[in-house]
């Protein structure tokens, strides 16, 4: 089993195999998002808590007009995708994000993909990010897999080196096996994140993405400490009622 990093020190013992990281300060982050409502759902709690202490700039990959109401004009729904995201950062105290509206959201060819990819490039050579956050790069959703290759193909080519963080989305949660760091989140940062979901009004008229991430975030709560820090038939330990892996 491959063992988490708890974020949070826990007031518990816990398995000697098991670390705890402590901090994470003064560092320049990316949060690539393929959609605009993506990167709170899969990990607006954690970037709430480190958007005190560290610079964190998102990403949207596409601006997707399809999931908006079909009755305004591609341009609206554009317009209030971005504007969306622009309150969800502002709620989880994040920089203005950074639209890249890239071409393979339309059209998955070669020619796309390479202009796609030098957009990203150039992102991240400005920015020069320590840390980047990543949906799931196995997403079953088809856009969110091709966008965290198109990043990671930008980060092979550029042979640049950043701490990575996969973030899960409700589409393509992870096994077991497919996550190794858990981070326990306050009333407070649980808030953050579901209200910078709220943000996104022209989604939640389609899919309850609130009830979903809540069900997730109780879900990881219940499953998490025996499944990767106590073992199973271990000693109960509680990591309170939200956690995002």
């Amino acid at each position: 089993i491959i063992m988490p990093y708890l974020f949070k020190i826990p007031t518990h013992k816990f398995l000697s195999d098991v670390k705890v990281l402590t901090n994470i300060s003064g560092k320049t982050i990316l949060g690539f998002t393929p959609h605009s409502d993506d990167l709170s759902i899969g990990a607006g709690g954690f970037l709430a808590h480190l958007s005190v202490s560290n610079k964190i700039v998102p990403v949207l990959g596409y601006t997707g007009w399809r999931g908006v109401d079909q009755k305004i004009s591609r341009a609206d729904a554009i317009k209030t995708r971005e504007e969306e995201m622009i309150k969800e950062a502002k709620i989880l105290g994040l920089q203005t994000p950074l639209f890249l509206r890239l071409l393979t959201y339309e059209k998955d060819d070669a020619k796309s993909n390479k202009q796609d990819i030098e957009k990203i490039k150039s992102v991240i050579k400005k920015v020069k990010p320590d840390v980047i956050f990543l949906a799931n790069k196995n997403d079953l959703h088809p856009r969110h897999k091709l966008f965290s290759h198109l990043v990671l193909t930008a980060l092979k080519q550029l042979n640049y080196g950043a701490e990575l963080f996969y973030y899960e989305i409700p589409w393509s949660v992870f096994s077991g096996n497919e996550f190794n760091f858990v981070v326990p989140l306050s009333n407070n940062l649980a808030n953050k994140k579901i209200n910078a979901i709220k943000a996104h009004k022209s989604q939640l008229q389609r899919t309850n993405f609130v009830r979903l991430t809540k069900s997730l975030l109780a879900l990881r709560a219940g499953m998490v400490p025996e499944q990767k820090i106590t073992g199973y038939g271990g000693k109960k330990v509680s990591l309170g009622n939200c956690v995002e892996v």
